[in-house]
């Protein structure tokens, strides 16, 4: 049996990297060439080194490796042999380095879970509770108590994660069985969350109660507002009822007016001439007898000559052109129909005639008008279609006698002849 006293190396694990297979094959050929080269094949009942490690993964990093075992019988070249040795340590290395990553990401992968139980739960017991805006009040979930699943707390400066000893770490069911005595238990929320509850009762009471008292602010602003709406509409109404009464009063007091007085026309600057009658255009009418009828005494004043149809006397009168006072001679003539002043009473030289067609009023000059009068309160005027006349009588009868005079001859003046 020669096939069955030659000594061949342990089989390695069946998660060697690839990279070591052309080692082993090299390590295998030169086996069979050289039979002298062999290893004593270790018992069939008793378990290999590298299985062993391979079980523990990580936690006896001291195992022996077989290729050290087979070092020490002094049977493999010390170059093969150094060779497999650090092959076997890369092994390790890379076998713990990927048992650490594993770890690491178990430990934040339970973390994330237990964050999201944990908002999961706020979410759940605020919707219960009806209360968004205490919510957003009490803003982010709170991270779970770093003593609750034996973590160590955080470092001044680190962002709160949750690390998991090596220990805990073994296996999903012991951290999911530690989790049933975290914060995210209802009878750990219940108990946190009953003076909270009173608190959210009695805040929504006061928010129910200031409601209530801002709907009646509002009902009462509105109420305010729609009475003194109505009191600015009566007011209007009333005022509008006062113009409209206002205005009616003074159009029928201005009717009143338009009938009961005439008024006279606006190129007519004077008043109404201060006789006693208008102009009369009768052949025979008397003029002596008619101006004592209106109580003048003609034969006391020297100063006018009156018969039946004739008047005359002096009177100093203003020129035209040059505002000179010079006396004249005045004839009264209503056979002529006319009103002629000479120089003298002679009557030889004539200076002017002023017809009864072109007289339109006689009045006494009030407004004392005449420049330079010799004497204004004797003063009067006698206004035609192209002059006004000044003339100044010599007293205060002959000045009446005068005005009475020429006014019955006054044919232009024709606005109250109707």
């Amino acid at each position: 049996m020669a096939d069955s006293g030659q000594i061949y190396p342990p089989p390695l694990p069946a998660k060697s990297l690839s990279g070591r297979r052309p080692v082993l094959q090299v390590f295998r050929s030169k086996l069979d060439s050289d039979p002298g080269l062999s290893l004593h094949q270790p018992k069939s009942g008793s378990a290999s080194p590298l299985q062993y490690g391979a079980a523990t993964l990580g936690r006896n990093a001291s195992s022996k490796s077989p290729l050290l075992v087979a070092n020490s019988t002094g049977s493999l070249p010390r170059n093969l042999a150094a060779t497999l040795q650090d092959i076997e340590t890369k092994r390790q290395l890379a076998l713990q380095q990927k048992g650490q990553q594993v770890i690491d990401e178990q430990r934040r992968r339970l973390a994330e879970l237990k964050q999201r139980a944990a908002a999961e739960a706020q979410c759940q017991w605020e919707a219960l509770h009806g209360s968004q805006t205490h919510l957003i009040s009490i803003g982010p979930p709170p991270m779970v108590h770093h003593s609750i699943l034996h973590h160590q707390p955080p470092s001044a400066g680190e962002q709160p994660y949750d690390t998991l000893s090596l220990e805990s770490s073994d296996s999903m069911d012991t951290s999911v069985s530690t989790g049933n005595n975290s914060a995210c238990s209802p009878d750990n929320m219940s108990s946190v969350g009953g003076m909270d509850s009173l608190k959210i009762e009695e805040m929504e009471k006061m928010l129910k109660e200031a409601q209530m008292e801002k709907a009646r602010l509002i009902e009462s602003r509105e109420r305010e507002s729609l009475t003194r709406r109505h009191m600015l509409e009566e007011e209007r109404r009333r005022r509008e009822e006062a113009e409209k009464r206002l205005q009616d009063e003074t159009f029928h007091r201005q009717q009143l007016v338009e009938k009961e007085v005439k008024m006279r026309s606006k190129n007519f600057s004077q008043a109404r001439p201060m006789t006693r009658y208008l102009p009369i255009r009768k052949e025979e009418f008397d003029l002596r007898s008619h101006v004592e009828s209106s109580g003048h005494s003609v034969d006391t004043c020297y100063h006018v000559i009156l018969t039946e149809k004739m008047c005359k006397g002096y009177l100093v009168k203003m020129g035209g052109k040059i505002k000179s006072w010079k006396k004249r001679w005045f004839v009264f003539d209503r056979l002529k129909r006319t009103l002629s002043y000479y120089v003298d009473k002679h009557e030889t030289k004539l200076k002017g005639v002023i017809y009864f067609q072109a007289i339109e009023e006689v009045y006494y000059d009030h407004l004392r008008s005449a420049t330079k009068s010799p004497n204004p309160s004797l003063t009067f005027c006698v206004k035609t279609h192209d002059r006004l006349y000044y003339m100044v009588a010599p007293s205060a009868e002959a000045m009446r006698i005068w005005m009475d005079v020429i006014v019955t001859g006054a044919e232009g003046y024709t606005q109250f002849m109707n």
